[in-house]
């Protein structure tokens, strides 16, 4: 791969960045710092990457048609494969499924980012797809992707061999920079017959997760590229033009991808500091209640999501579904949960107690 091209000039570091690209990698690097040293109960955190799972197979597949809302992602997180899955239950699986190995790859610093990953995440991507699609194999003949052609199928090996050499080469490439770039130029050579979109943003979050922008494994660029979905796609096309080519202007695709970043990061500082305070204002509130440790976590949850189901009350705590329907019973009562629906549909919302009830002489929640 050669050294890509920047405001004009081929460039290896940042000496040729905007302005605009300067200040928003300081503002991601400050929002890192933030995540870095944001106290959480390891428990809290996996329940959190949980969710965060959820969101980014929600909005990958979105972003391609295909998309589910992320409260039914996390149905099918939950409780796995439908039988007869849809089209777009069997793309949130995948990607499910992707994520769940893209986070494990990201913990193996003595792995390699090289071809043999990339092509087992677009398998996971494609995990059950048409033989014809060949997942995880190279494409054998010419694709086409809106207005862009890539390159030809026979030049496919050669691109990707020198482009994982890229990515394994340690450089002062700031890492939102190289994920941004592996993004841009992993789309160009579009190596795959489907899910090159899933896959190069996939690649994108398994090398900020190995690099000091982890940020906990808990951001979700994908959902938020969902969200602004065409002007994502107008990005990738302003920046690579109408054919491939090795010497592409990265310029206006780096300052849409590290504002996007940014962005993307200030919404997850927040939603933790938010997080961190409700949780205070939990122990706080609560404590004349006395919930014991598995009620505290189920209230925490609910805090978290807004509401809890019997079966994510088993599934957080460990208890038996009669313990559960008792605890959950026990917090209604304390006015904490809000129930709704019948028997297994049942769905509790987190409320606050009245301030009379947290102020007045409550019976205690412990059960044995």
């Amino acid at each position: 791969m050669v050294d890509y091209i920047v405001g004009g000039k081929a460039a290896t570091n940042s000496n040729v960045l905007g302005i605009d690209i300067e200040l928003g990698l300081e503002s991601i690097d400050r929002n890192r710092w933030l995540i870095d040293n944001l106290l959480l109960i390891p428990k809290h955190e996996a329940w959190l990457r949980r969710d965060v799972s959820a969101r980014r197979s929600a909005g990958t597949t979105a972003i391609e048609n295909v998309g589910m809302e992320e409260l039914e992602v996390s149905e099918l997180q939950r409780k796995g494969t439908p039988s007869n899955p849809t089209e777009a239950e069997q793309a949130n699986v995948n990607a499910l499924r992707a994520y769940e190995f893209i986070d494990y790859l990201s913990d193996q610093h003595d792995v390699p980012i090289d071809e043999l990953a990339i092509r087992q995440m677009n398998r996971e991507f494609l995990y059950g797809a048409a033989a014809p699609l060949t997942p995880g194999v190279y494409r054998k003949g010419q694709n086409l992707i809106g207005g862009f052609t890539p390159p030809d199928q026979g030049d496919v090996p050669d691109l990707m061999r020198s482009f994982a050499l890229w990515l394994r080469q340690e450089d002062d490439v700031h890492p939102v920079l190289r994920a941004g770039l592996a993004h841009l130029h992993f789309v160009a050579i579009h190596p795959f017959w489907d899910c090159n979109g899933r896959t190069a943003r996939g690649l994108t979050t398994l090398i900020l997760q190995r690099s000091p922008s982890h940020f906990k494994k808990l951001l979700s660029l994908e959902q938020h590229l969902a969200g602004i979905r065409e002007g994502y796609i107008s990005a990738i096309e302003r920046a690579l033009g109408p054919r491939f080519s090795l010497n592409y202007d990265a310029t206006s695709w780096l300052e849409f991808f590290v504002e996007q970043v940014e962005v993307a990061s200030n919404l997850l500082t927040g939603e933790m500091t938010d997080w961190h305070r409700m949780m205070q204002e939990m122990h706080d509130d609560f404590a004349e209640l006395g919930p014991n440790t598995r009620q505290t976590d189920g209230l925490a949850y609910a805090m978290r999501t807004g509401k809890v189901t019997r079966g994510e009350y088993v599934e957080i705590t460990g208890v038996a579904p009669l313990t559960a329907s008792r605890d959950l019973s026990k917090l209604v009562e304390h006015g904490l949960l809000r129930p709704e629906g019948k028997t297994r549909s049942r769905v509790y919302y987190f409320q606050r107690p009245a301030a009379t009830q947290a102020d007045s002489a409550a019976q205690p929640l412990l059960i044995p």
